[in-house]
This record gives C-alpha cells, sequence and structure tokens, in this order.
C-alpha cells in the first residue's frame, strides 16, 4: 500500500513543540476562521494564541498551512470510526461525514478557499496534503487493508486508487457545486465501488445502515 503517512503534530527538528502551545495555536486558528470565514493572518493568530508570529513560524510555513492542520484537530472524530464495524460500513461513514463537515460546517467554504490558494502556493499544498488529506486517506486506506486481512475485499484491490475515487467527487462537487453534496453521495458511491473490490458478490448488496455522528 502506497498510501502517505503523516506525523500528526510533528514539527520541524529541534526543540520539541509545546502541545499546550500547539493546541493553543490550533485552536487560534480555527475559532478566527470559523467565525470569520477565511484564512486568519498570524499576527490575529498570534494575538489569539498569545504567542510570538517566530513561535508559530517555527512549526508552520503560513497561516493557512496552521488552520489545515487545526481543522483536522477540530474535527478529528470524522475519521475515526470503530474497527469492529464492518468495513463497507466504516468507510461509507467516514465518506458521509465528510460530506457533513463540507455541507453543515463552516469548514466545506475555508477549505474550498484552501484548495483555490493551492493551486498557486506549492507550500500550502504541502501542508494540506500531509495535515489534512493525508490523515483522512490512510484511515480509509486501513479500513480497506482490514477488508483484505479478512478475505472480504480482492487481495488485488488498488488502495490508493479506491481512496481517490471515494473521495474525489466531494471534492469536485466542494469545488464546483455542480452536484449535490450530501449523505446519499456517500452511498451510491460505495454502492459504486463495492462490487469492483468485494471478495464475495454478497458484499456487493447495499446494506442500511444508523447516520454517523455529525461532524461538527
Amino acid at each position: 500500500m502506497n498510501t502517505v503517512s503523516t506525523n500528526r503534530g510533528a514539527g520541524k527538528p529541534g526543540r520539541p513543540r509545546s502541545q499546550a502551545t500547539r493546541l493553543a495555536i490550533l485552536d487560534a486558528a480555527t475559532d478566527l476562521a470559523l467565525a470569520g470565514g477565511c484564512v486568519p493572518t498570524i499576527d490575529a493568530l498570534a494575538t489569539r494564541a498569545g504567542v510570538s508570529r517566530t513561535t508559530i513560524y517555527k512549526w508552520w510555513p503560513s497561516a493557512a498551512a496552521v488552520l489545515a492542520e487545526g481543522l483536522l484537530e477540530r474535527f478529528h472524530e470524522s475519521i475515526e470510526f470503530d474497527d469492529s464495524l464492518p468495513v463497507r460500513t466504516a468507510v461509507t461513514r467516514q465518506v458521509e461525514a465528510l460530506a457533513r463537515l463540507m455541507t453543515q460546517t463552516p469548514a466545506g467554504a475555508l477549505l474550498r478557499q484552501l484548495q483555490a490558494a493551492s493551486a498557486s502556493d506549492e507550500r500550502l499544498s504541502a501542508a494540506l496534503l500531509a495535515r489534512w488529506l493525508a490523515p483522512r486517506r490512510d484511515r480509509v486506506a486501513e479500513h480497506l487493508a482490514r477488508g483484505i486481512d479478512q478475505g472480504t475485499l480482492r487481495a488485488d484491490v488498488d488502495v490508493d486508487l479506491v481512496v481517490d475515487v471515494l473521495f474525489a467527487p466531494l471534492y469536485h462537487r466542494l469545488v464546483w457545486g455542480h452536484a449535490p453534496l450530501d449523505d446519499a453521495l456517500a452511498r451510491r458511491l460505495c454502492d459504486l465501488v463495492w462490487p469492483t473490490i468485494a471478495a464475495d458478490v454478497s458484499e456487493t448488496t447495499p446494506t442500511s445502515h444508523p447516520s454517523s455522528r455529525r461532524a461538527s
């Protein structure tokens, strides 16, 4: 499996960052962004968190990079589902949770801004990949690997490609707004994907399940 890994909360080499300070900065970024609907400035972050600009720049290249990690920290429950759940249920719930986060919280508009800005900012693009996208991809990949190990998914499944197929439509619809972004999309995506990856035909039949908790 060739998924991108990330060490959540890891900083640059040198003195270990203070966890309390780190969380204060992440909370400041997320609170300011959710309240204002835009990426906060470094000065605003420093003031809100009670730290210096230098402290922030030791650990992040930009305010947008802080926000990318802050959003993951705030909404981390949207990628955490019990491994005792059937693989298909766990994966569907994670896709549903991201759709809800995008549509039912201010995080959706912020993600759209971050994606747009990342097109011309390589450091932001790298930060989004490492601090937002990779942890989500890795969690789904873990569930799919569990299915392969259990024999419910085919051994030759291209895990990275399946993750792309499941999540790309959400980000595509978030950016372009050309079609609904909702729980039904998550279930349809899994209905589309599962017949191609299930080891047994019985695994391709959609099953009803309670909706996941709201990501907010």
